[in-house]
């Protein structure tokens, strides 16, 4: 009891984080805290700084900095070790360092080549694209297959495993995950739902609207319906021919 006062209130001051507000990484680390029950500040200094690429940083109430978003949430995770958020006992702890890296290296690398040219942050290169699909379809059936008798990624409890590939999947989820890609994940489904619904998620991602067409961004293309007017316009030429052939028969 002694140990668990002391972890809490050794970070009763406010630690501020330097991070872009949109990326899902900084909403990892937010969600983390907010199971850890630690309050931390997103300064607005953090826009500016996005732009020289020196982010994400945490200052921490002693003015000490950690710096790369992973060891960032790991840090926030582990402060206040009554939360479990990084599970009960070492053998959990590792099992959560495990879907971690599975998160970052399996999932976060193939997604990201998907949806960032559909965000507009680089061009796509459709064969890239091609296999990234396939490495995040692989990805998702791993997931699907491991939550089929689990609730949760690790032990019975909201881990930093469910926040990091929660936080992973949503943009994914709301620009090129559509309907029928979802289709064949029921457990994933199931699972990712259940943590959009925790108020510790809502307070920082509000409400995901789930991609509902086509994935990418060619579903706004088919606005060529106007055309047909040409073709009648054809077609009415003919018949100002064939009055004209009609009232020079006469001759």
């Amino acid at each position: 009891g002694i140990l668990r006062n002391f972890d809490i209130r050794a970070v009763a001051m406010p630690m501020k984080l330097y991070a872009h507000p949109d990326n899902y990484k900084t909403h990892k680390a937010l969600i983390a805290a907010r199971y850890a029950g630690i309050e931390v500040e997103t300064p607005k200094a953090a826009k500016e700084a996005a732009q020289t690429g020196k982010i994400p940083v945490l200052e921490t109430d002693g003015g000490l900095c950690i710096f790369s978003s992973v060891a960032i949430a790991r840090y926030l995770s582990r402060i206040n070790r009554a939360s479990g958020i990084y599970g009960q006992n070492l053998l959990e702890n590792g099992m959560v360092d495990s879907w971690i890296e599975f998160c970052t290296h399996e999932l976060e690398v193939p997604l990201c080549t998907w949806v960032l040219p559909v965000m507009g942050v680089f061009p796509e290169v459709p064969e890239a694209t091609k296999f990234a699909k396939e490495d995040v379809s692989k990805a998702l059936n791993i997931l699907n297959n491991h939550l089929l008798h689990n609730t949760y990624m690790v032990g019975h409890q909201i881990t930093l495993a469910d926040i990091s590939i929660c936080c992973a999947l949503v943009d994914g989820m709301k620009l090129v995950l559509d309907e029928a890609f979802r289709k064949p994940y029921g457990n994933l489904m199931r699972w990712f739902n259940l943590c959009l619904a925790q108020p510790e998620f809502v307070a920082v991602l509000g409400k995901v609207t789930l991609c509902g067409g086509a994935a990418g961004k060619k579903e706004a293309a088919p606005k060529k319906e106007a055309a047909p007017k040409k073709e009648a316009a054809k077609e009415a030429a003919p018949k100002k021919e064939a009055a004209a052939k009609k009232e020079a028969a006469p001759k």
